[in-house]
């Protein structure tokens, strides 16, 4: 395995943990726990609101199997979304980051592709959705060498880098 694909899966399980995800359930009733698990996940189920991201025309969305991340000019987003989780606190997949770059101008420019690692988390509420909460932020875990340049002043120049993470907000 990669060292950048080791990194990316240490990143993710490390998300995961902070989740909650893990652990085992424990009676001390003398129930057996899978008893108390249930009960209770259908009364958090019943108060657990709905958790979306918002598409381009602030529809409420949920594990949608593609997100544009500008939505003004469509230049960059995600695709072929595989989500392996969908809970209160992150949501998880794999997929295709995309991005157009503008090159000679963003109608001629080409678009280019990326393995990618989603995580989307933060939380907001969905205005008109009262029973909806939304996530605020998506971050792009690059799981190949190969990355989109994102381009930072140094000593007056512009200077491409290769971060194996980007963080965007999520309308």
């Amino acid at each position: 395995m990669k060292t950048r694909t080791r990194v990316a899966i240490a990143i993710f399980a490390g998300a995961v943990i902070a989740a909650g995800g893990g652990g085992a359930a424990l009676a001390s009733s003398g129930t057996p726990a899978s008893t108390h698990a249930t009960a209770s996940t259908q009364a958090a189920a019943a108060k657990t609101p709905k958790y979306v991201v918002l598409d381009c025309g602030f529809k409420p969305v949920v594990a949608p199997s593609t997100f544009i991340i500008t939505c003004a000019d469509a230049g960059m987003g995600v695709q072929h979304l595989h989500w392996t989780s969908w809970t209160p606190k992150l949501a998880s997949g794999y997929g295709t980051f995309w991005e157009n770059d503008c090159t000679p101008n963003c109608a001629d420019g080409h678009v280019h592709y990326y393995p990618s690692l989603e995580v989307l988390w933060g939380s907001a509420t969905v205005k008109g959705h009262p029973a909806d909460r939304r996530y605020t932020k998506l971050t792009v875990i690059f799981t190949s060498k190969t990355r989109p340049p994102v381009y930072v002043l140094k000593g007056g120049k512009l200077v491409a880098t290769y971060p194996l993470t980007q963080t965007f907000d999520a309308m």
